[in-house]
Parts: C-alpha cells; structure tokens; sequence
C-alpha cells in the first residue's frame, strides 16, 4: 500500500517509520508534518493509506482526510490523537481507524495489521463514485470521460447494478422529453459506441456486458460507494451527505431511497 504519514511531532513520524520498514505491504511515499504539503503530494501522486495526526497547523487531519478522499475515494484513513473527544468526527468522515497518544509499539502494530486486513478493497483497480457527482476513478485517479452523454450512460448502467438497460429506457431517462424514434435510436447508438471506445482507452473494456435487450455493467469489476451503502456499509451510511448523482435529474428517485434508508439507520 502507498502509504503517507502526516504529523507535525517527529518522535511519532520515526516511530511509524520504523514500524512500516519491516512490513512488506506498506510502501512509505511520503511523511510530511504539513498537510498542505501532503495534500499537493496527493494531487499528483496514488495514496493509498494515510494516517494522520488530527491536531496540525494550517489544516487539521480531519479537513485534510476529507480532501483525500475527495482525490482518492477508496483511500485508508487512519487517525492519531490525543483527545478523545475527535471520536465522533472519525465517524462523519468515514475514518478506518484510529488510535490515541501515547500510544505503544502494539499500538502501531495494531494499526498497520488494520490497515493491511483494509487493504483488500485495492484489489479494484476501478471506482465509481456516485455520492456528490458521478465520476469514474482508476488506480486512484479520476479519469476524463472525453463525452458527457458517455458518461451519463455509464452512470445509468452503475446505477442498475447489473441490471439491463434497454435502448429506450436509456434514451428516456436521459434524453428527458423526448420520444423514442428511429433517428433518435441511432442517437443513443451513437453514444454507446463513444462510451465503448472510452473503455477500450482506458483498458477497462470489459466493465460493460452486452446481453439480449440492452446493456448493462460486470459489478465485479468495480467498487462502488452506493454498493455499499445498499450492502449495509456502517461507515459508508454514516458518512452519506444526502448527495448523488448531483449532476443528473433521474438520479433523484435513488437519492430519496437512500436519505429514507440513512433516516431508519440507528
């Protein structure tokens, strides 16, 4: 896992580091005692794991694991204070972990086992985001869609979850008002054909299926929060904002499901 550490006590940075020298999954890429410069780091390069002290100048470790995850969706959040009081903020921006100064060598043992039994989930190399805008993310990094309609179809066949989407469901539901006919099929075939040769530029060709009737996505292939949140992911519900899809209007009938969901979640 490429792993950062963001701390602004250097005793707490060494004794990480030399934690994470012995274990053969973690790849220490960067240790930083300013999450400013952690957060650039991040803009450029795969994270995968973080742990971050939540008290620091400038931008704290909560503000900051909430821009990480915006960059790296399926990123491993772990935290380290000194006040117990930070716990509920833990929950609110789905932490992993976390673990409190002063802390023991069994600690830092515990907390690197954590973050390697989490690490499971980079088997994926593909994400899909759909809380807050729709995007696609690959090892990490989002990707260019190149088309718009492209994208909005793939988000369609995500947000089925496997099921199959005929033409003319696709057409109405996002080319809102307007009726299906002959030259309007060769529209949405159109798009089709650019949201496969997206895929085949990416390399992730396979994701989409074709089967009798219409189109649909292998879930296998991917990782995606509102799989999550449906499956019942405690920290994925406790940290949903009420926002999906934001960017298209059918995505509204999903949103009202899930804030019903969120409102029974104890």
């Amino acid at each position: 896992m490429k792993t950062i550490l963001v701390d602004d006590e250097p005793w707490a940075m060494k004794q990480f580091e030399r934690e994470c020298s012995s274990i053969r999954s973690i790849e220490l890429v960067g240790v930083f005692d300013d999450s400013l410069k952690a957060l650039d780091y991040a803009k450029q390069h795969a994270v995968e794991f973080a742990l971050l002290d939540i008290e620091m100048p400038d931008m704290n470790g909560i503000e900051l694991s909430k821009h990480l995850k915006e960059l790296h969706p399926g990123i491993i959040i772990v935290f380290v204070t000194a006040h117990e009081e930070y716990f509920s903020d833990f929950l609110n921006v789905q932490a992993d972990y976390y673990v409190m100064k002063p802390y023991t060598k069994k600690d830092v043992e515990s907390v690197i086992e954590r973050a390697k039994l989490l690490s499971a989930r980079f088997k994926k190399r593909i994400y899909m985001r759909t809380f807050g805008s729709f995007d696609v993310f690959i090892d990490g990094v989002v990707v260019n869609m190149k088309s718009e309609r492209a994208k909005e179809l793939l988000a369609l066949l995500v947000e089925k979850r496997g099921g199959v989407v005929s033409p003319q469901q696709a057409f109405e539901t996002i080319w809102e008002n307007e009726n299906y006919t002959n030259a309007s099929a060769s529209v949405y075939r159109k798009t089709l054909t650019k949201l496969h040769q997206i895929l085949a530029e990416l390399g992730i060709e396979e994701l989409l299926v074709t089967v009798p009737h219409g189109r649909a996505v292998d879930t296998t292939l991917f990782d995606c929060d509102l799989y999550r949140f449906l499956d019942g992911d405690e920290a994925c519900i406790s940290s949903f904002n009420s926002e999906y899809m934001n960017q298209y209007s059918w995505g509204e009938l999903m949103l009202a499901r899930l804030v019903q969901i969120k409102l029974k979640h104890p």
